[in-house]
């Protein structure tokens, strides 16, 4: 009897060990949240009816384009986001991108890039319209997150009419920031001013107390910094990290794409379309409650941001 009640025990322990170990297991490699939604995200399809300069391949981008919003109808997407640079030069050139964007099932949000100002002075005051951006930042909510378009063109060179306050303040600006000799002392860059900086830090303030996490776009990185960052980068970065709820800001503008991480925060920049040197260069971002999945198709990688906060 004794034998036969030794073995019964060691079967029992066998049998709930077996079970814990499976719970154990089950927990580790449990799904941590269910997708939320998805959106589509381009960026730099500068189109021109001009001839190729290098791997930009100005006229192509349109077929390339065509195929990123073929790509994006076969999912349910909330909306998609053309971060800046839709065309390369000229006012005229953006009727061709924007037909193709109508092809879109989903609504579009455009921010503002260096490119779209490239023309004659007397049409720049109607590039945000033609964006359907007037003001060239604004946000909008979707469940727990918030987005953030924001307009890195505020202040710049390239922007404004020559001649005008704006301009010249850009002027002094640049020329300060090459006495400095600042990486990004360049006329293709530019930066957010005060009023904007006030309205994003009244807007940050309403994401932290409601425990939600912001996404936030512009054409222009943060990080690294490779001479592509925003003018006044450092003092964005210091009002992001002075607010809990930012988790990314995601970006265009640096054809060759890159990340950064530093602190809490994930910074991505996209490769752009233009020099795609496949059937295009554009990505499908998850939205999950403690990640972002960047699936990428073309020539744009994949990248996992999980969320640490």
């Amino acid at each position: 009897m004794k034998f036969i009640r030794c073995i019964l025990s060691i079967l029992i322990f066998s049998v709930t060990s077996q079970i814990i170990s499976s719970q154990e297991v089950s927990q580790d490699h449990r799904i941590p949240g269910e997708k939320i939604f998805s959106f589509g995200v381009v960026a730099d399809i500068q189109y021109a009816d001009a001839e190729k300069a290098g791997k930009r391949d100005y006229r192509g981008s349109l077929q390339k384009l065509d195929t990123c919003i073929h790509i994006f109808n076969k999912h349910e997407l909330s909306f998609t986001i053309t971060l800046g640079d839709m065309i390369d030069r000229d006012y005229n050139s953006f009727d061709k991108p924007l037909a193709i964007l109508k092809k879109l099932q989903f609504p579009v949000y455009n921010v503002p890039g260096n490119h779209d100002f490239s023309m004659e002075d007397r049409f720049k005051r109607k590039v945000k319209k033609q964006l359907n951006n007037k003001k060239g930042y604004f946000d909008f909510e979707a469940g727990t997150y918030r987005f953030i378009l924001l307009d890195g063109t505020d202040v710049s060179t390239f922007a404004h009419k020559k001649g005008s306050a704006q301009y010249k303040n850009a002027m002094a600006h640049l020329e300060e920031m090459k006495k400095k000799k600042s990486n990004n002392a360049y006329d293709w860059n530019g930066g957010i001013g005060d009023m904007q900086l006030k309205w994003l830090d009244k807007k940050l303030n309403n994401s932290d107390h409601k425990n939600q996490k912001v996404i936030i776009f512009c054409h222009w990185p943060l990080l690294p910094e490779n001479g592509t960052q925003l003018w006044n980068n450092r003092e964005v970065l210091e009002l992001l990290n002075s607010h809990k709820s930012v988790v990314a800001w995601i970006a265009g503008h640096h054809h060759e794409g890159g990340y950064e991480k530093a602190g809490e925060i994930h910074y991505l920049t996209l490769k752009g379309l233009v020099e795609a040197q496949s059937e295009t260069s554009c990505g499908i971002i998850e939205v999950y409650p403690e990640r972002l999945l960047l699936k990428g198709y073309g020539d744009q990688n994949d990248q996992l941001l999980k969320f640490t906060r």
